[in-house]
């Protein structure tokens, strides 16, 4: 019985002293150092060399130099300055014009206050320079009335005097047979005057452009 009790003492004794006994210190464990990868070769792109293309030469236009007008001022017509007559002759119509006196030619444009318009080149009349023996290349007739701007330059960009003429170029006399005709010289010009009746006697047209208080030179043949 003593001795069952001294071993139970004995036992508690050793269990005292295990558990006040300092714990063992573990040695650390090393953290796994990181796998590093080892560089590779990185494969650098060959350049290709493409040959350049040669170059060819081009040939430049050649350039044409347009010829410029130089525009004359023009200070207008005088006071004598009149229209003479038109009339149609080779395909060509024209417009007389008297004491214009310019040295040079000059142009200018005709409306037939319809919508139609023709252009006149205008030079001044060999046999009388102070007048101008305007023509235009396209053939029209049919009315009196005309509407005439002159201009310095060929191009009709600079007008310098217009007016409204009454012409003969309204040919419906020739439409008749019983038609009076006269014509006569004043200082050198043609005039004429023509007077058409109808079936009754009545005038169905008239046309007379005579200076009556020039100095008349005589009777002539149809003018121009």
């Amino acid at each position: 019985m003593h001795k069952k009790y001294q071993f139970l003492f004995v036992a508690i004794m050793v269990l005292n002293v295990s558990a006040c006994a300092k714990p063992t210190a573990q040695a650390p464990t090393a953290a796994p150092s990181p796998t590093i990868p080892l560089p590779t070769d990185t494969l650098v792109p060959t350049v290709t060399l493409t040959p350049s293309s040669t170059a060819t030469a081009t040939s430049l236009p050649t350039l044409t130099q347009t010829p410029t007008f130089t525009v004359t001022p023009f200070p207008g017509f005088g006071d004598r300055f009149k229209f003479y007559q038109a009339w149609t002759a080779d395909e060509k119509t024209y417009f007389y014009f008297m004491n214009a006196q310019v040295d040079q030619t000059i142009y200018a444009t005709v409306d037939d206050l319809e919508g139609n318009l023709y252009t006149l080149t205008c030079p001044p009349d060999e046999q009388y320079p102070q007048d101008i023996r305007c023509y235009s290349d396209t053939l029209f007739k049919g009315k009196t009335d005309y509407k005439v701007t002159f201009y310095s330059d060929p191009e009709w960009q600079y007008p310098f005097y217009e007016n409204i003429f009454a012409t003969n170029l309204d040919t419906r006399y020739m439409d008749y047979d019983n038609c009076e005709k006269e014509y006569r010289l004043y200082d050198g010009k043609c005039y004429s005057a023509i007077t058409c009746y109808g079936e009754n006697g009545e005038v169905v047209y008239t046309f007379d452009n005579i200076p009556y208080d020039g100095h008349f030179e005589g009777y002539t043949l149809p003018c121009p």
